[in-house]
Formats: C-alpha cells, sequence, structure tokens
C-alpha cells in the first residue's frame, strides 16, 4: 500500500488498478539469493513478488522497493504506445525502474535497501566501461541472450550486465536533462541516446 501511495503521489497517470500475487519461487519466478525476493511485471495490470524466507529475512522495505521497482514497468505499459524492441530499449525499462526505486527510497528515508540496488549504486565507470565496450554493437539488436545480459552474467559480462548499464544510462539522461524519475519514465526510448 505504501507503494502505491508513493507511485500515485510521483504519477498523476496512475489511475488504474494494479494486483499484485505474492508467491513462492519457482523456475519461471526465482529470487535473487540474497535478498529472498523477486518481482516480475507480467502485464501493466499484474505484478508477481517471489519471496523466500529462508534465503534472506524480507522486510518491509524490500516488498516495497520491489513494488515500486515493478510499478515502473506497468506505468510504462499501461501508458505508453511502445515496448522494449531493442537490447538498448531493454536496459532502459529496467534502468528506469531501478532509478524509480531508489527514489522511493530516498524520498521515504528507507534505508534498508537491497543488495541488488546497493549493486547497482556501487557499479564503477571501469566496470560500465566494460560492459559498453562488450554490447555497444548490438545495443540495436532485436534477439539476444536476455538471461545471460540481464542476470546471470558470463566470463566477460557481469551479473546484472543489463540492468547496470542501464541504470547508468538513465542516471546520465536525468542529469543531462534534468527530468524527474516521473517525467523520465513515461518518456519514449527515442529520448535515451548514448
Amino acid at each position: 500500500q505504501q507503494a502505491e501511495t508513493f507511485v500515485s503521489s510521483e504519477f498523476a497517470q496512475f489511475d488504474y488498478e494494479v494486483d499484485v500475487i505474492i508467491a513462492t519461487p519457482s523456475f519461471m519466478l526465482p529470487t535473487i539469493a540474497e535478498d529472498g525476493i523477486a518481482g516480475k511485471t507480467l502485464h501493466s495490470r499484474l505484478i508477481m513478488i517471489s519471496v523466500d524466507k529462508s534465503q534472506h529475512g524480507v522486510s518491509e522495505d524490500f516488498i516495497f522497493e520491489t513494488i515500486c521497482h515493478e510499478m515502473s514497468h506497468s506505468l510504462r505499459w499501461e501508458k505508453l504506445p511502445e515496448y522494449a524492441e531493442t537490447m538498448f530499449d531493454g536496459m532502459i525499462l529496467e534502468g528506469l525502474a531501478v532509478a524509480l526505486e531508489e527514489e522511493a527510497m530516498i524520498k521515504l528515508g528507507r534505508r534498508n535497501q537491497q543488495f541488488f540496488l546497493r549493486e547497482m549504486q556501487k557499479t564503477s565507470q571501469a566496470e560500465i566501461d566494460k560492459i559498453i565496450a562488450v554490447l555497444q554493437d548490438n545495443f540495436e539488436d532485436k534477439a539476444y541472450d536476455y538471461t545471460k545480459i540481464f542476470f546471470t552474467g558470463d566470463d566477460v559480462l557481469p551479473r546484472w550486465a543489463g540492468y547496470k548499464l542501464g541504470y547508468y544510462f538513465v542516471k546520465q539522461h536525468l542529469h543531462q536533462t534534468s527530468q524527474t524519475i516521473a517525467q523520465a519514465t513515461l518518456a519514449s526510448y527515442k529520448d535515451f541516446i548514448l
């Protein structure tokens, strides 16, 4: 409910109902082991959250943070006539969600951040440069290994490379344009350039 209140206060466009289902993890929706939680937006009005208390004690802050992240996807899919078609678009989609969850945590003074968010925040410029060097020739690809780029990584890419790069690009965009995360969340992918 606090996530809904936060999103409502930031986005006048949040004028629709969203169902949130809390479930145990499965191969379709595994958790981030360090956090014991993960989310997935199935469509603009349905969010699934998986929780595994045996991995990590899940706090109200973790649930709030996850719902705020997923609400970014929900808002884009409900209010914009475009979907992430390329790898770059996917990075922006996830970067916007990470930036929104971060903003929500800061604005409400919540300090119990997930391991996932802390990992995004502490990504070094050297790591960003390395990820860009590996992926930049494929940013416009419509077919790519989503799991490797956004989740697992490999010998060359770090875990969550797509999220890290998306978060970096969104933060750069916010700095360069002076947009708020609310404005950027509802901006076209075309507005995000390297």
